[in-house]
C-alpha cells in the first residue's frame, strides 16, 4: 500500500513513472524475420511451381513458423 502511495505522490507531483513495458522484437531481428519470410516464400515457390500453386494449409503454416520465430524473439 506503501508503494502505492509513493506512486500516486510521484504522479501528482509531476514526476515521471517508468512502468513496465511489454517485450518487443528488436529493429534487427524484425529484419532477419522479413529475410526468413522471404526464403520461406521463394523456397515455396520453387517447390511448388509458382507462388498460385502453394497451398492455403502451407501458407498458414509458414505464417505460424514466422509468428513463433517472432515470440521467441521478444525481450
Amino acid at each position: 500500500m506503501k508503494l502505492l502511495m509513493e506512486r500516486w505522490k510521484k504522479l501528482i507531483e509531476g514526476e515521471v513513472i517508468d512502468f513496465p513495458q511489454p517485450p518487443k522484437v528488436s529493429d534487427n531481428d524484425i529484419q532477419r524475420l522479413i529475410v526468413l519470410e522471404d526464403i520461406l516464400g521463394k523456397f515455396l515457390e520453387k517447390f511448388y511451381g509458382n507462388q498460385s500453386e502453394i497451398p492455403i494449409e502451407v501458407l498458414e503454416r509458414m505464417e505460424e513458423l514466422v509468428n513463433a520465430v517472432e515470440e521467441s524473439l521478444k525481450k
